[in-house]
């Protein structure tokens, strides 16, 4: 059984990368894209936030003579296809079971990547490769001071690249405090507060060095005479909507935009949040540490205080599928790593028998009379028959397991 799951997640894997690799590069010459627009910002009129990669595309564009956009397209590429092989290495060796399918195969998870092509290849893109490789080298089996070496000197250069990265490093910091579980509260507290450290005054310094005006005017006008390309979006955010709490005001407007819109708008969010980690919930629930940390056997307290920054991040953008998305990676990949290294242990028994008794009660409730067709229609519906939108504003889109191969055929062929 398991090694048909693990067939199932290696088809999805790769289907994800070729439609992925198809939509970058159909994007990669529209001139109103958001993910290039990200992508194009540099530092040639000086430091600014979110600029590195955009400064590494300029020089290679530069010194080989091509378009800084076939350079993006290049690092897009590669570095979402780098992720999602990462994820396949994470998860190969797991005993992957039912719930644990539906916990990979949920639409705010992979599949959202290439449902809302606008979001492919965002900058949040580092943090998730970073999560892969912290957990790896977090591994009880190689020392602490390996993981400690990462936080010190790694951490700050994916807040560099992504410094919205702030708002997780509670998972980091879990991570190392886990495994000093036998150590005194003191040395645990003491290490955090220096490891962190770097990476605390990297993000602060990439949210609040802002880029001048006239060191605006640089970046558009080296952009413009080198590529002929045009400062927009999140590049041209860079001149107006530049201080957090202007973001944070922007988001509020949006959610009070209408007679009782933020009402709406937080329930939609809400069932969008409870459907879309209901397999990691119920997970979550029947989960335990086999060494308590502090006062906490259960794991459930402890994920609510891992995502205690997390609301924060949320009112800095209006891009709240996005949220969603980076809200789950995170959760689900410390779960996992808690998981693999046998940190927690899962009552799967109590988990399989509340399913059947659910399972149970629609078979005898419905014309659906087989348990087998009723889990392959849940999970047809589940995986494939929604995802959330990228825009705080949108509804919920209906059917990504058709309208991605459906939309990519109409694209390449008509």
């Amino acid at each position: 059984m398991e090694d048909k799951y693990q067939n199932y997640l290696k088809i999805y894997l790769i289907l994800i990368v070729i439609f992925s690799t198809i939509w970058l590069y159909i994007k990669h010459q529209v001139g109103n894209d958001s993910t290039i627009s990200e992508w194009i910002i540099n530092y040639q009129g000086g430091f600014t936030r979110r600029g590195l990669p955009g400064e590494i595309a300029f020089q290679i564009a530069t010194f080989f003579d091509v378009k800084l956009r076939s350079i993006i397209l290049i690092m897009q590429i590669f570095f979402y296809s780098l992720y999602i092989y990462l994820i396949y290495q994470y998860f190969k060796n797991i005993k992957i079971n039912a719930i644990i399918l539906f916990t990979i195969f949920t639409p705010i998870f992979l599949i959202y990547h290439i449902a809302e092509v606008e979001v492919l290849a965002r900058k949040e893109i580092f943090l998730f490769i970073g999560y892969i490789w912290f957990y790896t080298i977090a591994n009880p089996k190689n020392d602490l001071s390996k993981s400690i070496l990462w936080i010190l000197f790694i951490l700050p250069i994916v807040s560099i690249l992504y410094e919205p990265t702030i708002f997780y490093y509670s998972f980091f910091a879990a991570t190392i405090i886990i495994r000093m579980h036998n150590k005194k509260l003191t040395k645990i507290v003491s290490t955090i507060f220096v490891i962190f450290l770097p990476s605390l005054a990297i993000s602060w310094f990439s949210a609040f060095s802002l880029i001048t005006p006239e060191g605006f005017d640089m970046m558009v006008k080296s952009l413009s005479e080198n590529f002929g390309e045009v400062c927009y979006m999140s590049c041209g955010l860079m001149a107006t909507k530049r201080e957090p709490l202007v973001h944070i005001m922007d988001t509020i407007n949006v959610l009070t935009s209408k007679d009782y819109s933020i009402y709406a708008y937080l329930f939609r969010y809400s069932m969008i949040m409870i459907v879309g980690f209901f397999p990691l919930i119920l997970l979550i629930l029947n989960a335990s540490l086999k060494n308590p940390i502090l006062t906490f056997s259960k794991i459930s307290i402890p994920f609510i205080l891992l995502n205690i920054a997390v609301p924060i991040h949320w009112l800095m953008f209006v891009d709240w599928g996005r949220a969603v998305n980076i809200t789950y990676v995170s959760s689900v990949l410390f779960f996992f790593f808690l998981y693999k290294n046998k940190f927690i242990d899962v009552n799967f028994k109590n988990i399989e028998f509340n399913v059947n008794k659910t399972l149970d009660f629609i078979v005898n409730k419905t014309f659906i009379k087989s348990k087998k067709k009723l889990i392959i229609f849940i999970f047809i519906i589940f995986a494939f028959g929604w995802s959330p939108p990228t825009l705080l504003s949108a509804d919920v889109n209906s059917f990504p397991g058709y309208r991605i191969p459906y939309k990519t055929i109409k694209f390449l062929f008509f």
